[in-house]
């Protein structure tokens, strides 16, 4: 079971990937494909401890257990199972590539990163060839399933059960994506989307300037307005990625052609709307203290009645976009493996693939763009807001400092002002003009 799912999970990955007709689109599915590959890893071998709870690992020690005179197949199943092992080892992975995983489920705390892998990973050929070494170890396995199957039913074992259960067939899945492609309104707003990301590069561009620039400063002089375009900038660069991947997902849900691509299409959908809004706004209260939006509310100054208006009205909406139960179907979706139980997920993933409500999912497409929107347009009224009263504090600063100049000039002018003590005021005057440019 779990080596079947995994093998269609991830071929909806890579028939993704060929389907993408725009550069980013095609990106956005390599990741994902990665990302599956390090999930199916997990599973069907396992890290550290949980390597000694995996079925291939269970299956693996029945094999090499005592021989009987009934298993008179073990010397082939060894060298089979041998051969596998060796093979999915290979593909094993590194903290890196643990890192990259979290980095497309999750987003990240600074999407500079994001950005950079985003764009370390556009290889297809390389991602094809990762993809083919997966399949490899599947087909292995496979085989390796079927002949053990094959010694029960010669031991006259049963191999098969009869149960009931729902018809991937029967949902709506189909009629949806027909509908929505016949009325192009929703197909014309993704191409557009994905038509237009040239903001993810001026903005991870602008973000990494700034970081620099702030990291130069550091320690030496404090410069809050560089920690909020820092901030802004941020938001800027997330929300353009939840956009532009939300749009890719979208796009590859209505090329579905079968119930079952389109089901396993639409888990990705929700793995990742969820990531983006978890990151932006937060589903939990200890995520919403710590996520992008609160960083962002707590720059609106105090007397900026109409900013708190704007936001108060976005944060209402983005309350009844995150919803709980929203968060545990992603948390099931995104692991294959479940660690607590130590037992496969694969069961409650397809189990939730068949509870997909998919006109319910797909009306939260339409709601984040126009939250999205929302957001874009707000963080950049809130910068302008921000500009604005940076240059009118120097500008007063200025004022101010020339004020005091001019009293300090006024004293040295006075026939009682000491010789030494006015060279030494002429002197500090000067400096201070020569670093301000203040005429006086």
């Amino acid at each position: 079971m779990d080596v079947l799912f995994i093998q269609i999970d991830l071929c909806t990955s890579f028939i993704a990937c060929c389907k993408a007709e725009k550069p980013y689109a095609c990106r956005y599915h390599i990741k994902n494909l990665y990302a599956g590959m390090q999930e199916a890893f997990k599973l069907l071998r396992g890290y550290g401890k949980s390597q000694h709870y995996t079925i291939w690992t269970k299956i693996g020690e029945s094999i090499n257990g005592k021989p009987t005179s009934e298993w008179k197949e073990q010397p082939q199943l060894e060298s089979l199972y041998k051969i596998v092992s060796a093979k999915l080892d290979g593909l094993s992975g590194t903290e890196i590539d643990k890192a990259h995983r979290d980095l497309t489920y999750h987003y990240d705390d600074d999407m500079k990163r994001v950005y950079t892998y985003t764009l370390e990973t556009n290889n297809l050929e390389k991602a094809s060839n990762q993809y083919c070494a997966y399949l490899e170890v599947l087909t292995g396995m496979t085989q390796l399933c079927n002949e053990i199957e094959k010694c029960f039913r010669n031991r006259g074992d049963a191999t098969v059960v009869e149960i009931a259960s729902p018809s991937i067939d029967k949902s709506l899945h189909l009629p949806l994506i027909q509908y929505l492609s016949n009325n192009k309104e929703l197909p014309i707003a993704l191409e557009g989307i994905l038509n237009d990301i040239k903001p993810i590069d001026d903005y991870a561009l602008q973000l990494d300037k700034f970081d620099k620039l702030n990291g130069l400063m550091s320690g030496q002089i404090e410069l809050p307005e560089i920690n909020n375009v820092l901030i802004i900038l941020n938001l800027q660069l997330t929300v353009y990625f939840m956009r532009a991947d939300m749009a890719a997902i979208t796009q590859s849900f209505l090329l579905s052609k079968t119930s079952g691509e389109a089901m396993l299409n639409m888990r990705r959908y929700i793995i990742t709307i969820t990531a983006a809004f978890s990151h932006l706004y937060g589903y939990s209260e200890d995520e919403q203290s710590k996520s992008i939006w609160a960083s962002i509310m707590s720059m609106i100054p105090e007397d900026a009645t109409t900013l708190k208006e704007k936001a108060t009205n976005i944060s209402s909406i983005l309350k009844k976009v995150v919803l709980n139960e929203d968060m545990d179907v992603r948390t099931c979706y995104a692991h294959l493996y479940d660690n607590k139980t130590r037992k496969t997920n694969v069961p409650s993933i397809i189990d939730l693939l068949l509870k997909q409500d998919p006109i319910k999912e797909i009306q939260k497409v339409t709601i984040m763009l126009k939250v999205t929107k929302l957001v874009i347009d707000f963080s950049t009224i809130l910068m302008d807001e921000l500009s604005i009263r940076a240059r009118q504090a120097r500008e007063k600063s200025t004022e101010d400092l020339k004020t005091t100049l001019l009293k300090i000039k006024g004293f040295t002018e006075l026939p009682n002002c000491p010789i030494k003590l006015k060279e030494m005021l002429c002197e500090t005057i000067g400096k201070v003009q020569g670093m301000t440019g203040i005429i006086i």
